[in-house]
């Protein structure tokens, strides 16, 4: 006997095409959505750098550090020179000290950053700063990502080299990601930190 779709089983095959062929059709819509940024401007162009860069919150630190977790860290009034503001405060991470920024979006159009910094003092081996990059999955797991490993200073304000953000995170990190920046010295010494520069790629 020949095989019999009914009616009943007609349908329910349509709707599960037409339902999956909805998604395939969201799924640019999905790919394409992107964190939110506040205004950008060239704020590096003076050190040669034409790319566009918001202020991370509270990383003037003109006003304390609000949102900002200091581990044996304290805010000083040690001003940037680099940047060509009035900045007058900065935040000093002792030996063994974290700073950790508050949490901020990520996304694909939120590719890099920058800093100010400073070594202040040269512990072992001459000393260096660590930054990585913290978030959580889907399931709440906490994850770690080394952005830049040894990054070393003379005594003097410099401008840290573009660090990836979207391009360092892995590839099953969740969409529009919410991220915290870790600064931390390593071998003993110490550093200052100052203007946390985000580049939303507004070129």
């Amino acid at each position: 006997m020949p095989y019999i779709i009914r009616p009943r089983r007609v349908r329910s095959v349509v709707l599960a095409i037409l339902g999956a062929t909805a998604f395939l059709g969201a799924m640019p819509a999905l790919a394409s959505a992107a964190c939110p940024t506040p205004g950008s401007s060239q704020l590096l162009a003076e050190q040669g750098d034409n790319a566009s860069y918001f202020l991370l919150e509270g990383s003037s630190f003109e006003e304390g550090a609000p949102g900002w977790s200091l581990i044996n860290s304290e805010i000083v009034s040690e001003g940037n020179e680099g940047s060509g503001g009035d900045s007058s405060h900065a935040v000093l991470i002792r030996p063994g000290g974290e700073l950790i920024s508050p949490a901020f979006c990520v996304s694909s159009n939120i590719p890099s950053f920058r800093f100010y910094a400073r070594q202040r003092s040269g512990g072992w081996f001459g000393g260096a700063l660590n930054v990585s990059l913290r978030f959580r999955d889907g399931f709440g797991f906490t994850h770690s990502v080394p952005l830049s490993f040894g990054l070393s200073g003379n005594g003097s304000w410099a401008l840290s080299p573009v660090l990836d953000l979207a391009k360092a995170l892995p590839w099953w990190a969740p969409d529009n990601v919410s991220v915290n920046l870790v600064f931390q010295p390593a071998n003993g010494s110490s550093w200052v930190i100052d203007e946390v520069l985000i580049d939303p790629y507004a070129r």
